[in-house]
């Protein structure tokens, strides 16, 4: 009895090849189960594909308290002070009207999500301050303008008491 040691080593070989390769294809596809479960439906809106993976959300909250916080920072409030007080009403007014800009280098590699939360945050902050500050100037330079009034009032009606006093 001659046996077929040549065909048993073949087969034998390709058996082991087959389960080998096997393997090597069915491991990737174990370690990412989301490969092994898709569809071909669309994926439902707002999310997206499976294997592609979306941006990451802006916390638009951050962004727009990162705003308000750098516009408290960054605005000149004594600047503002001076204009209501020397200029008053229009002082104000152009408090009111001037926009403020972030500076463009705190923008730099964000989101464009994020620019237009951050930026509206920052120019409706910088337009507070602006106003406040210049409304602030504007009622301590009306204060003052009244207190010399009343004092130059004051001397003048006193002038002209003691003038009629002395004939």
């Amino acid at each position: 009895m001659s046996r077929p040691t040549g065909f048993r080593k073949r087969i034998g070989t390709s058996a082991i090849v087959a389960i080998v390769s096997g393997a090597l294809i069915l491991v990737p596809l174990l370690q990412r189960p989301v490969l092994a479960q898709q569809s071909w439906a669309p994926p439902p809106a707002g999310q997206p594909a499976p294997g592609y993976y979306a941006p990451p959300p802006v916390d638009a909250g951050r962004a727009s308290a990162e705003g308000v916080q750098d516009a408290d920072a960054d605005i000149n409030g004594t600047l503002w002070f001076f204009a209501g007080c020397l200029i008053g009403v229009i002082g104000i007014a152009i408090a009111y009207f001037a926009e403020p800009s972030p500076p463009p280098a705190r923008l730099m590699g964000k989101s464009a999500e994020y620019v237009a939360i951050y930026t509206g945050a920052y120019k409706t902050e910088g337009k507070s301050v602006q106003g406040r500050h210049a409304i602030y100037g504007c009622l301590v330079g009306t204060a003052v303008g009244v207190a010399i009034y009343i004092i130059l009032v004051v001397l003048v009606l006193k002038s002209a008491s003691t003038t009629t006093t002395v004939q």
